[in-house]
């Protein structure tokens, strides 16, 4: 498994390890829980990889560095791009069909600040419910994300994350 040397410098940079709005959110791992966290992923609990690098099946360059509260999905990153382009897949579907959310680890932390500033006071259903996120807030958020992943990645991640429908 390859750790990037920058990630733990890049999560302490970051200043938090989750973010909540509503029923969805995202939990990071530290450094130090980066190893046990591939359990499952590139690594069975016998400590055998998992990995044959077929297409379909988890690649050994991708690093799970947290996943989705919601519905734990990874969040991956793929340690054989410069950038660390992040990216999610649905778990237990026999196949890893990763989709890109965010085009470097930088613009994932930036699109995570974004994320959390409009989830204050909004980190719960209950909260949510009681102070929803306007249309045309959310609409800005979406466009900024957008502007900072360079328009190279689907939105469709995070539009779910805002509670929009796909």
């Amino acid at each position: 498994m390859i750790i990037p040397p920058q990630y733990g410098s890049w999560l302490a940079a970051l200043g938090f390890d989750e973010v909540s709005f509503g029923y969805s959110g995202i939990k990071l791992f530290s450094s130090a829980e980066l190893d046990k966290a591939q359990i499952g992923y590139s690594v069975g609990v016998d400590g055998q990889s998992l990995c044959d690098g077929s297409p379909g099946r988890r690649q050994p360059e991708w690093l799970v560095i947290g996943y989705d509260t919601e519905v734990g999905d990874p969040f991956i990153v793929d340690t054989s791009d410069e950038t660390l382009r992040v990216m999610t897949a649905m778990h237990g579907q026999g196949t890893w069909d990763a989709h890109p959310i965010a085009r470097s680890l930088d613009a994932f932390g930036e699109t995570l600040r974004v994320i959390r500033e409009i989830a204050a006071g909004r980190e719960y259903p209950v909260a949510l419910e009681k102070n929803p996120l306007p249309d045309d807030e959310r609409d800005k958020v979406l466009d900024k994300i957008n502007d900072l992943n360079g328009g190279e990645v689907g939105m469709d991640f995070w539009k779910i994350l805002l509670g929009m429908e796909c």
